[in-house]
């Protein structure tokens, strides 16, 4: 599989008031996914096409703001020997969502965070 854009997250402070955002900016409709996350609706209503969530912090002492992308890849494992191999840093190690697949976390040369995700529906 050639990495391709999966997922984005709006890291925010306040996810309804996110919600209510983008919900009058853009006419979006979401999903509850649980404390803090809420998922963002493609325009069938029935596929996630991203998420509103809690703010975290992948970089030390630097919250994450604005849009973090997640990228579909064949191989988390195998994308994180790559990056350590061209001088990126892991930031969270290999975890596994139920249902969903495994994530992992990096830091390119720039300082932006990266998410690469392995879909595997049977991960668990």
């Amino acid at each position: 599989m050639t990495p391709r854009l999966t997922h984005f997250a709006i890291n925010t402070d306040d996810v309804a008031a996110t919600q209510a955002f983008y919900g009058s900016v853009f006419g979006w409709q979401f999903n509850d996914y649980g404390a803090g996350f809420v998922q963002i609706m493609d325009e069938s209503g029935q596929s996630p096409m991203g998420a509103i969530q809690e703010r975290r912090q992948l970089l030390p002492d630097d919250p994450t703001r604005g849009f973090e992308c997640t990228f579909g890849v064949d191989a988390v494992d195998e994308v994180g020997e790559k990056v350590l191999a061209a001088g990126g840093t892991i930031l969270m190690e290999r975890s596994t969502i139920p249902g969903v697949g495994h994530l992992l976390a990096f830091k390119d040369p720039g300082g932006h965070p990266v998410l690469v995700m392995e879909y595997d529906t049977s991960a668990g």
